[in-house]
């Protein structure tokens, strides 16, 4: 028998996240990835529990705007690095690497996308790798200032499988975060436009809620519209296209020697002596970003992760080490 994919199955109860009305303001619904224990990883079960509910909040005619959030300490931590889910049993690799692009990870973010009502996510502490491409291609993306935001894997694993840069925040700051995988904050999101505003963390509930119950305001078929204008113009530039197409580029990008080493030092050191692997020559600046954002504020020029002592320390390192392997 052939295994397909679970498409709109009835997935409720969900087991990944929660589906919550506003108690009271039925207009609202809030989303939250419901896995804190492991930073609200994008597993398949809890993405296809995502379609699921956007799709739910789509049909009621009670909902106006769907909120987005994490549990816990982050909004995500990125895409789940464990196994692939079963229905890849069984099917080519070429398939199921097409199931992972298009059906995995770009069709829930373009059904978000495509959705009449507008989806808010609300990112605190960390939206990463994946997750900040759910973040981002969400309607509107209200970060709290100290929150970091980035794609770690761009060091050595892959080129991202949505690439969202250059159309949110245009071809410099594209090519700087691309090409570096420099952490920002959720205050410079803001302010080269991959976000829709940053505020202090403390703030972020309630200037989220805020921007929902103004957009509840407007008739749908309006907010339908201006959505649709606005998605569409930029598709019709090119965006959709240029998505899919270096989605293949990232397939492609699997099969290099970085990746592969990646792999090995996970199976050997597990997945945290992988990350230390990859990370520590920047000096792990993901993390320090987000506690010198957190103690010290947010106040500095982009990029603010350059202005931060642990990343000239493991460059001094790194340049030590590599001038002692030359002369070995």
């Amino acid at each position: 028998m052939v295994k397909t994919l679970d498409d709109l199955a009835d997935r409720t109860p969900y087991e990944n996240i929660l589906y919550e009305k506003d108690p009271e303001d039925n207009r609202l619904v809030r989303i939250t990835l419901n896995q804190p224990e492991r930073m609200n990883a994008l597993s398949y079960d809890l993405l296809m529990d995502l379609r699921h509910a956007v799709i739910c909040g789509e049909r009621d005619p009670e909902v106006k705007v769907l909120i987005l959030k994490g549990a816990g300490r982050a909004f995500s931590a990125g895409f789940d690095l464990g196994p692939r889910p079963q229905h890849t049993e069984g099917i080519t690799p070429l398939m199921a690497n097409k199931d992972h692009i298009n059906y995995y990870h770009q069709d829930v973010w373009f059904t978000i996308w495509d959705l009449h009502k507008p989806v808010i996510s609300q990112v605190h502490g960390y939206a990463l790798a994946g997750a900040s491409e759910l973040a981002f291609m969400c309607d509107f993306t209200i970060m709290a200032e100290n929150s970091v935001t980035g794609y770690p894997p761009l060091r050595t694993f892959s080129v991202p499988d949505t690439f969202y840069w250059p159309w949110l925040c245009g071809l410099k700051k594209a090519k700087y975060l691309s090409m570096t995988a420099t952490p920002i904050t959720g205050k410079e999101a803001a302010d080269i436009g991959l976000a829709t505003m940053a505020v202090p963390e403390e703030e972020l509930e309630e200037r989220t809620e805020l921007v929902a119950k103004r957009l509840a305001m407007i008739p749908s078929e309006l907010l339908y519209l201006n959505k649709y204008a606005c998605n569409r113009s930029m598709e019709m530039m090119g965006m959709r296209t240029a998505m899919e197409f270096v989605g293949k580029l990232h397939d492609y990008s699997h099969t290099f020697e970085s990746t592969r080493e990646f792999f090995k030092v996970s199976s050997e050191k597990g997945l945290r002596g992988a990350l230390e692997w990859r990370d520590g020559k920047f000096g792990d600046d993901y993390r320090a970003l987000h506690k010198n954002a957190t103690d010290n504020g947010t106040e500095f020029s982009f990029p603010q992760a350059l202005s931060m002592p642990e990343v000239k320390e493991a460059l001094d390192k790194f340049e030590a080490e590599r001038k002692q392997r030359e002369k070995g």
